[in-house]
């Protein structure tokens, strides 16, 4: 199915309590919010790398500046579905132009830390064919532009084969408490040391020479290849159990 859409902000003053919610942000409609892109288009359940695509939105705004918010959003107007990254410097009255752009990506999930360092977290798909790879980023900034990109997982798109929709969920989440990032997503969780470039640690029995999830006993081999990964501060990788 074909979706066109506007992606807007609202936002509200006195905490939804007055007569008129959230009408603090109006444009040239004067209905309720900012439209900071108009006409969005993206086929909704269409194909990418086996999950289906759909709205893909997260916000943050900075906790000691409530002036700087952040808007990530994604679209298929022109060739690939696309997820754009764009600021506000004025309470989301104003947006600048895309600050990022990743080509083949969802998921996005933003934060912003007491040192208003922003966080995205995002996954992409890489490659063609039966090549093709999820990579799951986390990538933080102080100034919008210049980024650290850390690459936390990177597994296979094509392998295992979908039993339901969504394949690797629909939203992933990051969250900041003081000057640490905490967050989670979903992917491939064989143990193969190759999948996670930046270590993980499993929180049940896993063999990394034979790739290989196993039971309780830490002998029997189990089948468990799509589960929660924890991203905690200090930017380490716990699985969650089966």
């Amino acid at each position: 199915m074909r979706v066109t859409a506007d992606v807007v902000v609202v936002r509200d003053d006195d905490w939804g309590a007055g007569p008129d919610p959230f009408t603090a942000l109006m444009d040239d409609d004067n209905i309720a919010g900012v439209r900071v892109v108009r006409v969005i288009m993206f086929t909704f359940n269409a194909s990418l790398g086996q999950e289906r695509l759909g709205g893909d939105l997260s916000i943050a705004v900075a906790p000691n500046d409530s002036l700087t918010v952040y808007l990530a959003w994604a679209d298929r107007r022109i060739a690939d579905y696309t997820l754009h990254i764009q600021r506000s410097i004025d309470r989301g009255a104003t947006w600048s132009s895309d600050l990022l752009t990743v080509p083949n990506a969802k998921n996005p999930a933003l934060a912003i830390n007491s040192e208003s360092e922003v966080g995205l977290l995002y996954q992409r798909v890489i490659g063609i064919g039966f090549n093709q790879r999820w990579e799951t980023h986390l990538r933080r900034t102080l100034d919008g532009r210049t980024c650290n990109d850390l690459l936390l997982a990177t597994t296979p798109a094509t392998t295992p084969k979908p039993q339901f929709l969504p394949y690797l969920g629909d939203y992933d989440y990051l969250m900041a408490v003081e000057r640490t990032f905490y967050g989670i997503f979903s992917t491939n969780n064989r143990p193969d040391p190759a999948n996670f470039p930046n270590g993980v640690s499993y929180q049940r029995s896993a063999n990394f020479v034979s790739r290989t999830l196993l039971a309780r006993d830490g002998v029997t081999p189990r089948t468990c290849l799509d589960r929660p990964f924890l991203l905690q501060g200090g930017i380490t990788l716990k699985n969650e159990l089966c």
